[in-house]
């Protein structure tokens, strides 16, 4: 009979002991994923809660609101795994525990770097992880290992002498509470997307706005939705609507505004794609030395636009050369160069090549990285160049050296039947900017830049300047220049938000609100036309990476107006430059629906912002219709339905 009693004391505690644990692991988990929602509150800063003037308390608040379904989303990961057989069930908790902090680890470096968070489709990105790999150890903290030291205290937990877990067989009573928290888990995260729903439908249905959806649901809730969505895509993914079609097709006609005066019809055209170039580096002097002495020169050649806002997404710099040579806004999730890589375009590349130019793409990565393997035949050129071409050429970094990819491409033009056009990926300027053979000792950094990220970029962009100043040279030296339109612009942000701090201290201003951190993002833009009455001159308008090939289109005669950008040269001032989160900049006013707020960019003041509701419409309809082009693949449907 004591023996009896004994047992089934044993096996209460056992079971008390399963459920103290399942209750410890779900809450440390949540903890985890708090420390997102709060950084993620922290980066949006919105004025919700703004009654706490202590940022620490409002950005926490704002986290603790959503906390009701992050707790929601994380049980409805662990209390499947807890209904597992009792053999597997404590490994697979583990195994759980360890992909979610993964997953928040991998969350941090998404926003650290490109202020967004992951989603599922980014997997596709794994084979390229070793090449940047420096890149993600620089982004990596001491106290992200935080993330992970709870895993051996649950292993400890199974057998350390003081806290023992024995898993114990599902009773039906168990079963049906569990099946109760699950009904109640998904009821609150589906009550949270309903308010966000209320707010901006549009949103949900295409998840573009990442960060501001996690502010609304939590990061955990936002990953479940990713994988919804992802399902929804794949099951509607062989629809092609008429209905859309065509109006898409009148939506590009309706905004076509041709160039009647196309100075460079006919001309070569030169694209260089600058790794990591920012517009504040450009006229900057450090010490009385110019950072980009080259490019300060060459700017007054060309049209240059200083206020042009750098519109790339997860792709950085694939997202770059996706806007270029297709006028499409960058993937709402994933990158475009990965998913959409067996889609019809009507491209740059696929327009020259039916005017008999010979396309070719001269890159420093190897031909596998981005997919642009399979991505450039897609978008009409005829041949690429990568470090696979030219394996004993100098590397620094990543891949080929700038000098190495300057130097192939003159070789290559002198090999090119004219006209062409060349598309050059430089490289050597890439994050963290520290690689070897970057510094020559001739550009001197103060004290307090040295040894830093700040410090190395601009010894990165000197770099590159140097060498894209001997490229200019010997184009002119050879009379290329002269027969040739040229286009150079920064890929994207080089400075991730991480680095704010040592960014403030380069520029002397505080960079602390989502307005001032997006100014930071501006790129240059430049084209220079060839000829003596050449078009010359500064337009303080803005403008984004989106124009750039419709202009191109409107220089040189083209006439592409599957495009959602404009031609700067062209009508239409009024168009507004747009993010792929959603937001816009519009007659120098910031605009951020996701929190409902107007921000005039020249005097940092709040204004009104529902008066640019209609525009916020006109802004959602494009990246609509832009994500209804990709997902269901629909370019040669509307080109039939233009001619």
């Amino acid at each position: 009979m004591r023996s009896v009693f004994l047992r089934d004391n044993r096996e209460r505690m056992y079971g008390e002991n399963e459920l103290r644990f399942l209750i410890v692991l779900t809450l440390l988990i949540w903890a985890k994923f708090f420390m997102l929602d709060y950084i993620i509150a922290d980066v949006l800063d919105w004025p919700t809660f703004g009654s706490f003037r202590h940022h620490v308390l409002r950005h926490a608040s704002r986290a603790l609101a959503v906390s009701v379904p992050s707790l929601g989303a994380i049980l409805c990961f662990v209390v499947p795994f807890s209904l597992l057989g009792p053999g597997l069930r404590g490994r697979a908790l583990v195994l759980l525990n360890f992909l979610l902090s993964l997953l928040a680890l991998t969350d941090s470096l998404f926003i650290r770097y490109y202020t967004d968070v992951f989603v599922f489709r980014d997997i596709m990105l794994l084979p390229q992880t070793g090449l940047i790999a420096k890149s993600i150890w620089s982004l990596l903290k001491p106290y992200d290992l935080l993330l992970f030291i709870d895993i051996p205290v649950m292993l400890w937990f199974f057998h350390g002498d003081k806290l023992l877990v024995t898993f114990r067989p599902v009773a039906k009573k168990r079963l049906l509470v569990s099946v109760l928290i699950l009904i109640i888990s998904i009821s609150v995260q589906g009550g949270a997307a309903w308010r966000l729903v209320q707010q901006r439908p549009n949103v949900v249905n295409a998840m573009y706005d990442r960060l501001s959806i996690c502010a609304w649901v939590s990061v955990s809730s936002f990953h479940w939705g990713d994988v919804l969505s992802g399902v929804a895509r794949i099951a509607n993914a062989g629809e092609k609507p008429g209905a859309l079609i065509a109006e898409i097709g009148d939506w590009f006609l309706a905004h076509y505004d041709p160039n009647p005066n196309p100075v460079a019809a006919g001309k070569n055209l030169i694209i260089i794609q600058s790794e990591a170039l920012q517009q504040f580096v450009v006229g900057l002097t450090i010490l009385g030395q110019e950072v980009t002495p080259n490019l300060n020169r060459f700017k007054n050649e060309c049209l240059y636009f200083p206020n042009t806002w750098g519109q790339t997404a997860g792709g950085h710099s694939a997202d770059a050369e996706f806007m270029t040579n297709t006028g499409l806004f960058p993937a709402a999730n994933g990158v475009a160069y990965t998913l959409y890589a067996d889609n019809d375009f009507n491209s740059l590349g696929r327009v020259l090549r039916a005017r008999g130019y010979t396309n070719v793409a001269i890159q420093g990565t190897e031909r596998a990285f981005w997919n642009c393997h399979r991505m450039y035949p897609q978008l009409g050129f005829h041949a690429q160049y990568s470090r696979n071409t030219y394996p004993n050429d100098e590397v620094i970094g990543l891949g080929l050296s700038d000098r190495a990819i300057f130097d192939r491409s003159l070789e290559i033009f002198d090999s090119l039947r004219e006209p062409f056009y060349a598309f050059v990926v430089t490289l050597s300027s890439h994050h963290p900017f520290d690689f070897e053979g970057l510094d020559d000792g001739s550009f001197i950094l103060p004290d307090e830049l040295k040894d830093t990220l700040i410090g190395h970029y601009l010894i990165a962009i000197h770099y590159y300047d140097r060498e894209f100043g001997r490229f200019i040279d010997a184009l002119r030296a050879n009379g290329m220049l002269e027969k040739s339109l040229v286009v150079v612009y920064g890929d994207h942000p080089a400075i991730p938000i991480a680095y704010q701090k040592e960014l403030e201290l380069l520029l002397n201003e505080p960079l602390h609100t989502p307005m001032t951190w997006r100014e930071t993002k501006k790129i240059p833009l430049m084209f220079r036309v060839p000829g003596e009455l050449q078009a010359r001159g500064e337009d303080t308008a803005d403008a984004g990476q989106m124009d750039v090939l419709p202009t191109i289109s409107g220089l040189m005669g083209l006439e592409i107006k599957t495009v959602f950008g404009r031609d700067l040269l062209a009508g239409n001032k009024e168009s507004p430059v747009i993010f792929r989160n959603g937001s816009y900049v519009t007659e120098g006013v910031y605009v951020e629906p996701g929190v409902k707020r107007a921000s005039v960019l020249e005097v940092r003041q709040e204004i009104e912002s529902a008066y640019y509701d209609q525009l916020t419409d006109e802004v959602e309809r494009q990246l609509l219709y832009n994500d209804a082009i990709l997902d269901k693949n629909l370019m040669e449907n509307i080109l039939i339905r233009l001619r």
